[in-house]
């Protein structure tokens, strides 16, 4: 069978046995495995860490290209890093967030703090370009800042949510994600 990382398996040294397609850990009797075996396939080793051991991080690594999460934490950051980054509206106009944008706002409200007469041309999430003037600049990257800001905390909450093991399941992420968050708190 070709490979497909979302239907696949991989088996550590202990005997556990990863679905990629369950995103978890099944039983080595677990129907779907078995049949899958039947395909004949075979299971993939486990991967390691630096350290040799088998972890879920070391799995996780290798799917996460693929937008595969196994565990919370990891899943947890994807869905930050998508919300962060999604684009955020300030004032009825919709803004980038993605990291490049946040970065060139650093550095604008950084002029327009030196010079309070600069005016800035700047894209928005449209593609249409806007002009703001230094006061507004500084008010348009604030509220940007403290929307990532919210971002970077759901998922604090998250984890230590998944580290009292009080957040168990992927749609409980989802769910935290799903909520709106507003540029400017």
């Amino acid at each position: 069978m070709r490979y497909d990382p979302t239907n696949w398996y991989w088996q550590a040294s202990d005997g556990r046995v990863l679905s990629s397609a369950a995103r978890a850990v099944v039983a080595a009797n677990d129907p779907a495995y078995l049949a899958w075996l039947a395909a004949g396939n075979r299971a993939t080793p486990w991967p390691v860490d630096a350290t040799g051991a088998q972890t879920t991080a070391a799995l996780q690594d290798v799917l996460t290209p693929f937008d595969i999460f196994v565990d919370l934490k990891a899943y947890a950051a994807f869905k930050r890093y998508a919300k962060e980054t999604a684009g955020t509206a300030v004032n009825g106009m919709t803004y980038l967030t993605d990291r490049e944008t946040q970065s060139k706002m650093a550095a604008a409200v950084l002029l327009a703090q030196v010079n309070s007469a600069a005016t800035f041309k700047w894209k928005v999430a449209d593609g249409s370009f806007v002009t703001l003037d230094a006061a507004t600049m500084i008010t348009v990257a604030t509220a940007v800042g403290s929307y990532v800001q919210q971002c970077f905390a759901a998922e604090a909450t998250l984890v230590a949510g998944i580290n009292a093991g009080t957040i168990t399941r992927f749609e409980q992420v989802d769910a935290a994600f799903a909520e709106p968050l507003r540029a400017g708190g």
